[in-house]
């Protein structure tokens, strides 16, 4: 996953805490892992005494980490640490989140734009 500057990191589970790991390049250009953030998962519900959490997927660009366990899937933000369950308990190996986005009419904007020019008498027409 992308962390906030940009480096390559990587999420994973121990105990019941989400551990977030940078890499990062030392003072004699060697690259080492980092952890820079910790994220306790005590909201995070377990089946049993036997359950664990497990990093199942991440949204890039947008700070979200996937987490499973036998109760259910959950997002857990990075920046805020919120947790929400977002799915029934299923066996998910890989989440992979579809976003999209939204792109205005580029016609439209270019016509507003160049009002007077000959691009938007061809464009308004």
């Amino acid at each position: 996953m992308e962390m906030d500057d940009n480096s390559l990191g990587f999420a994973c589970t121990e105990d019941s805490s989400l551990c977030l790991w940078s890499r990062k390049v030392n003072s004699e250009g060697a690259a080492e892992w980092v952890q820079c953030k910790v994220i306790k998962l005590g909201m995070i519900p377990v089946a049993g005494p036997d359950d664990k959490a497990f990093v199942v997927g991440a949204a890039e660009g947008v700070g979200i980490v996937f987490v499973t366990t036998r109760a259910g899937l959950f997002t857990v933000k990075v920046n805020s640490g919120q947790i929400k369950k977002i799915d029934e308990p299923e066996v998910s190996f890989s989440i992979l989140p579809y976003m999209s986005f939204y792109r205005p009419d580029c016609t439209r904007l270019i016509a507003c734009k160049a009002k007077d020019s000959l691009i938007s008498k061809v464009l308004l027409k």
